[in-house]
């Protein structure tokens, strides 16, 4: 299933839902990436929360981060 997402909001929502997922706390995550959970939280609210950051927490998820493109549909 591809989703097609419009801003960086609609990804760490989707990543926050793998979390509640698998069951695993920010608190984990952050350990994961020697961070406070202070610093996850900053992470994820940030502004301009982007790949690399979506691929870090992602992979301590245990999770690879795939992009993919398509053509638009004309209409």
């Amino acid at each position: 299933m591809s989703i097609i997402y419009k801003n960086n909001q609609q990804i760490v929502i989707e990543i926050k839902k793998l979390m509640l997922e698998k069951q695993v706390s920010q608190r984990e995550i952050a350990e994961r990436l020697n961070i406070k959970p202070q610093g996850l939280t900053k992470l994820l609210n940030k502004k301009n929360f982007g790949f690399e950051d979506a691929e870090k927490v992602l992979s301590a998820l245990g999770y690879d981060l795939v992009l993919d493109f398509s053509e638009k549909k004309e209409v």
